[in-house]
């Protein structure tokens, strides 16, 4: 029997019966750029792609395996001293996890490998975070008890490099934020680093918010451990997503995970800090001889729109009113909304998704799950030609 719909989001649904596991991920062929949510066009298998990938990542990353036989270099842990503990108990147990694995609509089992847009996921409860109109703040009361099961409301970012439109250049003149994240100078677009630069931004917020550590911490009620052990995780998920990509000559320049609390305690009762959400190219950006395999293509095709203008425009009357849906002001009040991609743009997007699966399958997978797809070569030939 088909689950129920529990949530239609800008790229995917969530199937289930509330408070019961599994919900299930429903991957659509939609996307998202820009926080607009849904965008006017589909892109075709898009939705078999993300479900494929994020099981792959997924499998890979619990199994303790894939990180004993990892040797990274000694100044890892000169740089980051947290992430050597966290290596030790990943070695152990592998990463801590919400993916159950890959179902059909029935919701029964399917192989991997096999092409559905389903991922039968443990469930994660979402707070709602209210917006308080007189502060102008946003209400984490919910986190203050220190909730399990629970959203960590951040999305944690890694950035190996600065590359063509990276949102990081638009901080970097603070000297004091360029500290706390571990950076000497202001960087260069094009700059690369040697180990992973991580920020924090907001997740519940209606647009999303980059914040510095300490705020970070606050929000989401983290003790010192808890907020050293998501740091740490997110430094060597992202090292070892690296490799994976590195591996099939692709280069990861940044991307985000996303993190919930854990109903698990450690021997000291801190609460286990659990993978979850999904891990594919709508959260990384990706370069293979240089061109862009990332939806940075699909914000290409649009930054320079009247319509971008707009949401540019909307957030900033949203904000000088202290009001939070930018959207509405930008369709009633703009009267702009986004165009059509054209059909060279939709089909070299759609190969993207497909070429992408199938080289990481044909390496860590059973083989190649698409027929008929571009390699990479013909892919960013077509695409720089675009």
């Amino acid at each position: 029997m088909t689950l129920p719909l529990l949530h239609t989001g800008s790229v995917k649904n969530i199937l289930g019966v509330r408070g019961e596991s599994p919900y299930v991920f429903e991957f659509s062929d939609r996307y998202s750029v820009f926080d607009w949510g849904a965008m006017p066009d589909d892109l075709t298998d898009k939705g078999e792609c993300l479900a494929a990938m994020a099981q792959l990542f997924f499998r890979k990353f619990g199994d303790k395996e894939f990180w004993t036989d990892w040797n990274p270099t000694p100044e890892l842990f000169k740089r980051y001293p947290l992430a050597e503990n966290i290596l030790l108990e990943l070695r152990k147990y592998g990463v801590d996890h919400h993916c159950i694995g890959l179902v059909d609509r029935e919701n029964k089992e399917v192989k991997e490998g096999t092409l559905t847009n389903a991922l039968a996921v443990e469930p994660v409860h979402v707070p709602k975070v209210g917006y308080d109109t007189n502060s102008g703040n946003w209400d984490y009361t919910e986190y203050k008890s220190n909730p399990v099961k629970t959203l960590v409301p951040l999305e944690a970012i890694f950035r190996f490099g600065v590359p063509e439109g990276s949102s990081l250049m638009k901080r970097v003149k603070d000297p004091e934020y360029l500290k706390e994240i571990g950076l000497t100078k202001e960087p260069m677009p094009g700059d690369l680093f040697d180990f992973p630069v991580i920020e924090f931004s907001t997740k519940l917020e209606t647009t999303d918010r980059y914040i510095s550590l300490e705020e970070a911490q606050t929000i989401s009620n983290m003790n010192n451990k808890e907020f050293d052990r998501i740091r740490g995780l997110c430094i060597l998920l992202s090292l070892r997503l690296k490799d994976m990509f590195d591996s099939i000559g692709i280069k990861l320049w940044d991307g985000k995970f996303e993190f919930a609390f854990s109903e698990m305690k450690d021997s000291n009762g801190d609460r286990v800090i659990q993978l979850v959400d999904s891990i594919g190219p709508d959260e990384l950006r990706l370069t293979y001889n240089g061109v862009q395999l990332s939806k940075e293509n699909l914000r290409r095709f649009y930054r320079n729109s009247e319509w971008h203008k707009s949401v540019e425009q909307a957030k900033g009357i949203a904000k000088d009113r202290n009001e939070k849906d930018w959207k509405e002001i930008c369709k009633s009040e703009l009267q702009k909304t986004p165009e059509n991609l054209s059909p060279e743009v939709r089909e070299a997007a759609s190969m993207m998704y497909k070429t992408l699966t199938n080289t990481l399958y044909e390496k860590y997978g059973e083989g190649q799950i698409f027929t008929d797809t571009w390699n990479l070569n013909l892919l960013t030939d077509k695409m720089e030609r675009l």
